[in-house]
């Protein structure tokens, strides 16, 4: 019984060195875990933004096929409106 009243300090050390080594092993591999967990939600916001991205561009490169019939049209109908002006200035002209 001397023995262990003796060697309590030595015997706390020892448990409390242990018991601080398994933490920070436990607190370590948590942290890894928690890094894994922060890469792989990374990724996933990566590939998210990626994938919204390329929709994006696909509609606007869609709009912008849209614009640019409508602009031929518009150009077309300013075309023949410009003719029919001329024409009629023309006439107009040979009526004086």
């Amino acid at each position: 019984m001397q023995f262990i009243v003796d060697n309590l300090p030595l015997f706390l050390t020892v448990i409390s060195a242990l018991a601080t080594g398994i933490g920070w092993g436990a607190a370590r591999i948590r942290r890894g875990y928690g890094l894994e967990r922060d890469i792989r939600h990374l990724k996933n916001d990566y590939t998210a933004l990626s994938n919204s991205t390329n929709q994006l561009i696909t509609e606007l490169e869609r709009r912008m096929d849209t614009i640019e019939k409508e602009i031929a049209v518009i150009q077309g109908i300013n075309q023949v409106f410009m003719a029919q002006r001329a024409s009629h200035e023309q006439s107009s002209r040979d009526n004086l």
